[in-house]
């Protein structure tokens, strides 16, 4: 049976605000998913989701929201790729799927829910593949948190510039010598 495609006759916003996800700090939550969300869709950035999982870390963490930093494969039928992703209570967040490093386009998952269809995605989070990750991902997983966040390379002040500037729209005050302090022991989660 094919689903049913919502993001049609519904905008993804609305979707999100119907799904079940549950959180005290539920309107932080979605205020901070499409505020890096409309960031990713002015910069395009195919294959971004380290980039996009990190600033998105950064910025729940930063108004009190444990989330967990995900690295890991996904399984998308008989394919599987390396991917990065948050997850908070155990529900996928992904922001990045919307455009892959082989320009697909995707909708993004929400509190484990495909945002076009509003249902559990078909991708299979945390999957290992019969190969492991690929150079990139192997890279990306073993680097300290600042070093990767530092060496983005569009800005002097890495990816810290990104995490500032979506910070601003959600109206937080943020200083990068503090973040890059504060976030010195960070580490990603290796799902499997």
């Amino acid at each position: 049976m094919k689903k049913v495609v919502l993001s049609q006759t519904k905008s993804l916003r609305i979707v999100a605000g119907e799904t079940s996800f549950d959180h005290e700090q539920r309107e932080k939550i979605f205020n901070t998913f499409f505020a890096i969300s409309d960031y990713y869709k002015k910069h395009p950035n195919p294959g971004a989701c380290h980039l996009i999982s990190s600033i998105f870390h950064v910025l729940l963490k930063e108004q009190g929201i444990d989330n967990d930093l995900c690295i890991g494969e996904v399984k998308t039928g008989h394919q599987y790729f390396d991917h990065s992703w948050i997850e908070i209570g155990g529900k996928v967040f992904d922001i990045a799927i919307q455009l892959t490093l082989d320009e697909a386009t995707n909708a993004p998952v929400y509190g484990g829910v495909d945002l076009s269809t509003a249902e559990v995605p078909e991708r299979m989070y945390g999957t290992p593949s019969p190969v492991g990750f690929d150079t990139q991902a192997m890279q990306v997983f073993n680097s300290p948190f600042v070093t990767y966040m530092d060496g983005y390379p569009a800005f002097k002040e890495g990816a810290w510039k990104i995490v500032k500037v979506v910070g601003k729209e959600l109206r937080l005050k943020l200083d990068i010598i503090e973040l890059r302090q504060k976030y010195k022991e960070t580490r990603r989660i290796l799902k499997r």
